[in-house]
């Protein structure tokens, strides 16, 4: 509605420029036109002073041949009559090629008039030479005084009171049509003034009300506007513009409504998105100090770890220590004696070299990861040789063993040291916890994809409740803690980390007071991959 009013606003101011560059240049045509008339009004009352003027002189010389012969008279004669009809051929030019100006229809029956009398000034010319001829042959005749009476004649008669008659005729026609040429100038002069004037002050007034009407119609949109962004801006978006006019101004402000509207939405998703955010890092936080709590608490624990394997470390030490002193200051003993120190510093020496290795390994596998050498191997092989260090081990609390395995060997990927490193953890727990006199059985079986191997004692074995929690880092049931102190629970959750690495896995089933079976599973590999594998 306001792109409309506007356009009719510049159409008309358009339309008033158009009509004042219409009204100058007619204006300016008609001052042209109006000056060419007067212009040839001017340049024929010209040419007919010019001709008059000739022709009284060219009269007056043919009177003085008439008096007076001599050669003076005579070219002054011919040279008059040269000019007077010089005169009279541009007068009789110009009134033939003089177009009517402009085509005004004031002007075309004065054209015939003009011809006519430029007609009668030839003749009279024409019949003028002839009566000066007349008179000339009568004085030539000696007829002096019938000559002087024709001339005078002729020259009241014809000169006077003919020619110059028509001569003021013509001179006043141009000085009338000259100054009626001037004076249509100036009205036209004037009359385009003040369509100048009238059509600029009729401008003025429109420009003016067309201004004050699309001033007062955009000043209150403008101002609902203005105000209606402040309150946007300053926060305020539940603030909606209120235009009840039907133009670009109230699209505007519905666009700034919607946007005002998108914006709230836009802050309530951007504040649900905050409550959401700060929850979870409420939730991160208290996860990151609970697993800091968690690490204080392991930290603490290895601590203690630490503080008990070296009270260990020390134990052993001191005793050895002591045995040696003890046994190099006594005198005269004999072999026996020195035998069963010697026993003893071996026991302790081998129970100090293990908790070196549970040290050593504690603090391998907190700070890095195991290192491994891969290569194909029997397991058969590994397990039968394992099995005699079990006997060794065995010997002490009279444990036998026994192997129930076929002699074909089963082939499987792995680091040798650390299986053989399982083998002798799940061996030296059931020598450790079996009762004196008791059986340690271990049995190899495999299928297309696994091998098998089985341990089963017939020891303390491990109460129910604790058997989610047996391969647990430093965890030790409750009957292995009452049973024996030298401990550190680090050992089937070093098999279990040793068996992941393998692709394989170690369960456990047992019965409390009655022994436990281990049993630990291995994926095979085929002959072809291991002849592979050896390329």
């Amino acid at each position: 509605m306001f792109r409309f009013r506007l356009a009719v606003v510049i159409v008309v101011s358009f339309g008033f420029v158009l009509f004042l560059g219409v009204a100058l240049y007619w204006g300016s045509s008609q001052v042209a036109q109006y000056f060419q008339r007067s212009q040839a009004a001017y340049e024929a009352f010209d040419h007919y002073e010019r001709l008059s003027q000739e022709a009284y002189r060219h009269f007056k010389q043919r009177m003085d041949r008439l008096i007076t012969t001599s050669p003076t008279v005579e070219a002054g004669v011919e040279s008059s009559k040269q000019r007077l009809y010089e005169a009279m051929h541009t007068l009789r030019n110009t009134a033939v090629k003089t177009p009517v100006a402009g085509g005004d229809a004031d002007d075309l029956p004065n054209k015939p008039a003009e011809l006519e009398r430029v007609a009668h000034f030839t003749a009279f010319l024409d019949a003028s030479e002839y009566k000066f001829d007349e008179v000339e042959r009568l004085r030539e005749q000696g007829k002096l005084e019938m000559a002087m009476q024709v001339l005078s004649k002729f020259s009241e008669e014809e000169i006077d009171g003919k020619f110059q008659p028509l001569i003021d005729t013509a001179i006043n026609a141009e000085r009338e049509k000259a100054g009626k040429a001037k004076q249509e100038l100036e009205d036209l002069v004037a009359q385009s003034r003040w369509i100048a004037i009238l059509a600029s002050l009729t401008a003025v007034m429109f420009s003016l009300t067309s201004g004050v009407l699309l001033l007062r119609g955009v000043r209150k949109p403008i101002k609902v506007l203005m105000k209606g962004t402040d309150e946007i801006a300053s926060g305020n978006l539940d603030y909606r513009i209120a235009l009840d006019t039907r133009d670009e101004f109230a699209y505007l402000a519905n666009h700034f409504n919607q946007m005002a509207q998108e914006l709230e939405l836009q802050q309530d998703k951007l504040r649900e998105g905050r409550i959401v955010l700060e929850k979870r890092v409420a939730e991160r936080t208290f996860e990151l100090h609970r697993l800091n709590e968690e690490l204080k608490r392991m930290d603490s624990a290895r601590r203690e770890m630490l503080a008990d394997i070296s009270h260990e470390l020390r134990t052993p030490i001191t005793v050895i220590c002591g045995e040696a002193e003890v046994t190099l200051r006594g005198q005269d003993r004999d072999a026996e004696e020195y035998k069963d120190a010697l026993h003893r510093i071996v026991e302790l020496s081998m129970q100090l070299g293990k908790y070196v290795n549970d040290l050593l390994f504690l603090a391998r596998t907190e700070t890095t990861n195991l290192q491994f050498e891969w290569d194909s191997l029997d397991i058969t092989e590994l397990v039968i040789n394992a099995v005699e260090d079990f006997q060794v081990m065995a010997e002490e609390n009279s444990i036998s063993v026994s192997l129930n395995a076929s002699a074909e060997p089963l082939w499987v990927r792995g680091d040798k040291q650390r299986l053989r490193q399982v083998l002798f953890i799940l061996g030296d727990n059931a020598c450790r916890y079996s009762n004196t006199g008791g059986h340690i059985m271990v049995a190899l079986c495999a299928d297309v994809k696994e091998v098998s191997i089985s341990l089963t004692d017939q020891g303390i074995g491990i109460p129910s409740q604790d058997l989610k929690r047996i391969f647990d880092r430093r965890f030790r049931s409750q009957n292995a803690l009452l049973s024996r102190n030298d401990g550190t629970g680090l050992g089937l959750s070093m098999a279990k980390s040793i068996l992941k690495a393998h692709g394989g896995r170690i369960t456990v089933t047992s019965i409390e007071n009655s022994g436990s079976t281990f049993t630990v599973t291995l994926p095979l590999i085929s002959v072809e991959q291991d002849g592979f594998s050896n390329k």
